[in-house]
């Protein structure tokens, strides 16, 4: 069933930054990222910056945030950057419901067709390093 426009929520609205700290991975997500686009993601955030938020659910019991989407960002930002503080958006869903939800992201993103990414990657991190 198909939502009409007036009701599809907009969390991208509710940015806001947190305390690092605050903010935890989820232990249900297998998603890995090779090191040459790890390093792309970092050099993606360096040149243009944080462009997207890390989509967490408050956990109000421990007052934490857990990743549902974003976690390479969330590390680019801990391992790499040292950052204080980190932007992110908020749902509000049950457990199954995140699980879903970071399925949906991971799979929104597609394989890009595995093996012409992982050209360009190469060429790009060979660029960079000239």
């Amino acid at each position: 069933m198909e939502k009409e426009p007036q009701d599809i929520e907009m969390p991208v609205l509710n940015v806001k930054m947190v305390d690092i700290d605050k903010v935890v991975a989820n232990d249900y997500n297998p998603n890995k990222v090779a090191p040459p686009e790890m390093r792309l993601l970092k050099h993606s955030i360096e040149e243009d910056g944080y462009t997207q938020p890390i989509v967490t659910y408050y956990d109000s019991e421990n007052d934490i945030y857990i990743v549902v989407d974003g976690f390479h960002r969330y590390r680019c930002a801990k391992e790499y950057f040292h950052l204080k503080q980190i932007p992110i958006v908020t749902i509000n869903k049950n457990l199954e419901n995140r699980i879903a939800s970071t399925i949906r992201h991971n799979r929104a993103r597609g394989t890009h067709q595995i093996a012409d990414m992982s050209n360009i990657v190469a060429t790009l991190t060979q660029k960079r390093m000239e």
